[in-house]
This record gives structure tokens, C-alpha cells and sequence, in this order.
């Protein structure tokens, strides 16, 4: 077992569900605080699509290792999961937009995390269309979910995590919401491999943007369909 879940899992056994979400403000996305929800990450807790490429994710290292940022999102997974367990569906959306910014413009759904219920999309779903003043977006590798309540929305982008392990499911997932934008988001990618075509590297992955504020000032993740193309996000 590994240090982030050696310490993860000691601490979601030690926290209670609080009563309010508490949202994060991870640099690379805005500048602004509170700009992301996260939980828990991994096949153990909220990523059942994880692969064998999921292993060095980034959600797992760095700053997702400090006890009070592992506290936040055990809080809130926590809660999550008590919401989910009673179906409280409306407390959950009430709850959710209660703790973001009232001044939010882009949003990122799992910077730490994934979707891991049909029960937690469509409660995400209700969110996005009660703030159609944010743009949300998020990265998936829950193909085996329905995600059209998501994708519809037209203030909402979707990607799907591609590797070499999940590329057959993984293409079937594209094929299947493609009407609604949502496109492959390909890594950890070898810097020496050639790109997939049709695609661009993530700018802070290769050193072409300073990470303070980068997601919000890019934006190709953020604003649907403002790109045709992929994204590759380089190994790091």
C-alpha cells in the first residue's frame, strides 16, 4: 500500500461527515480560492475506472499528501457518501452551491477524484444547470457511466482519460458522447512519444505557461468545444 493511501485511509476512518463541503483552490487552476472539489483518490475510495497508469497519478503526490488538504477531501467524501447512502439528492445540490464562490467563473469538478456513482453525476448535473454563470469542466475514466444529464449542458466539458490500458473503452466512451464535445484527454504521456494526432500538449506540461492561474488563462479544457483537438497531458 502506498504513503497517500497508508495516510488517506487512516484519516477517512477518523472523519466524520461535517455539514458544509469545503472547496479547494489548487494554483494551477485559478487564481482564485475555492475553484475545485475534490475527494479522495484511487480504486480504494472514489476512482473505479482507475488503471495500472493511474498508479503515479498527481492526485496522489505533492500537496495531495499533506495532512490538511487529505482532511478536506476525506471531509467532504464523507459527506458525499452520507448524502448518497440516504439519496438526499436536493441536499447534496443545496449543500454543494452553498460552498462555491458566488463570484466562480470556471470550476473544476475531481481535481482530485472521479465519478464514482450514477447517483453523484446526476447531483453534479442539477449544480451546473442551477450556475449556468461557471464553467465547469472534469476528466473521467468512469466509462461505465451514463454521463448525458452532464454533457448536455452546455456550460460543462468532459474528458475522457486515455492510456494504454483503458484505449478500447476509452474510444467507445468518445464515440458515444462525441455530439456533446467530449473528447480524449491523453496521459501520463512519455515525453518521447509521438503525440496523438489530432491533438495539443497541455502548456504547463511542457513548460509553455507558468502554472499560477494557467487552466483559467488556457482555457481549451474549459470553454466547450473551443477546441476540436484532444489534449495530452505529459508525464510529471
Amino acid at each position: 500500500m502506498s504513503k497517500y493511501f497508508k495516510s488517506m485511509t487512516k484519516i477517512v476512518k477518523k472523519t466524520e461527515a461535517p455539514k458544509d463541503f469545503k472547496m479547494s483552490g489548487p494554483m494551477k487552476i485559478s487564481l482564485k480560492d475555492r475553484c475545485a472539489f475534490s475527494v479522495p483518490a484511487g480504486p480504494k475510495f472514489s476512482c473505479p475506472g482507475a488503471t495500472e497508469a493511474c498508479e503515479g497519478c498527481y492526485a496522489q503526490k505533492r500537496r495531495h499528501l499533506w495532512g490538511p488538504v487529505q482532511k478536506v477531501m476525506a471531509a467532504n467524501w464523507r459527506l458525499l457518501k452520507k448524502f448518497e447512502r440516504y439519496n438526499q439528492t436536493d441536499q447534496a445540490v443545496h449543500t454543494i452551491l452553498k460552498s462555491m464562490r458566488k463570484d466562480s467563473k470556471v470550476f473544476r469538478l475531481y481535481e482530485s477524484g472521479d465519478f464514482h456513482s450514477q447517483w453523484v453525476i446526476d447531483v453534479w448535473a442539477k449544480v451546473i444547470r442551477e450556475r449556468r454563470d461557471v464553467s465547469f469542466w472534469a476528466y473521467t475514466r468512469s466509462f461505465h457511466l451514463n454521463f448525458t444529464n452532464l454533457t448536455r449542458n452546455k456550460n460543462f466539458t468532459l474528458w475522457a482519460s486515455t492510456d494504454d490500458n483503458n484505449l478500447k473503452h476509452a474510444k467507445q466512451f468518445v464515440r458515444r458522447f462525441r455530439k456533446s464535445g467530449v473528447k480524449h484527454a491523453y496521459g501520463p504521456w512519455e515525453h518521447d512519444k509521438d503525440l496523438p494526432s489530432n491533438s495539443f500538449v497541455c502548456p504547463v506540461t511542457n513548460h509553455g505557461m507558468e502554472l499560477a492561474g494557467a487552466c483559467e488563462k488556457c482555457s481549451l479544457c474549459i470553454v466547450k468545444r473551443r477546441t476540436n483537438k484532444h489534449v495530452v497531458f505529459l508525464k510529471h
